[in-house]
């Protein structure tokens, strides 16, 4: 036993995290369970197998199909990046399935500024970078307006 209060160790309890509660979670899977039947009729509609679809994807690994059956997470069970993958093979464009999965965070087709520019192939970084620094400053100057 320590002899003062320098030699004792604190313990310290974590904090638990906050956990979504029980009627939030069952929305997420209402969510998740519509998103998927949603999908499973494009993927119908397309005339091509589960698997044609997933190779022309360049998914392995049953990934898709694992989705659609439920053995998978919840939106989390398709990445952002199988969702890039599958957009052009059904036809279907990118924003809307990102939405549709709740993977973002506004409304398709009206990105915010940073966003679009971040998105935009045709910028490098460099200009990327210029272009939301000047960003940062015109709201700066908006703010200090007010």
């Amino acid at each position: 036993m320590a002899k003062n209060k320098r030699d004792t160790r604190i313990v310290r309890l974590r904090k638990k995290p906050n956990r979504p509660e029980i009627d939030e979670a069952q929305a997420r899977g209402a969510k998740t369970d519509e998103f998927r039947t949603w999908l499973r009729g494009v993927v119908e509609g397309t005339g091509k197998s589960l698997h044609a679809v997933e190779m022309d994807a360049g998914i392995r690994g049953n990934g898709l199909g694992k989705f659609l059956r439920g053995e998978r997470g919840q939106r989390h069970g398709l990445t952002p990046l199988l969702i890039r993958r599958i957009a052009p093979v059904i036809s279907v464009g990118e924003e809307e399935l990102l939405a549709r999965a709740g993977h973002l965070s506004y409304e398709p087709g009206n990105p915010p500024v940073e966003a679009a520019i971040l998105a935009d192939r045709a910028l490098d970084t460099e200009a990327k970078t210029l272009l939301i620094g000047l960003l940062g400053r015109l709201r700066g100057r908006k703010e200090t307006r007010r």
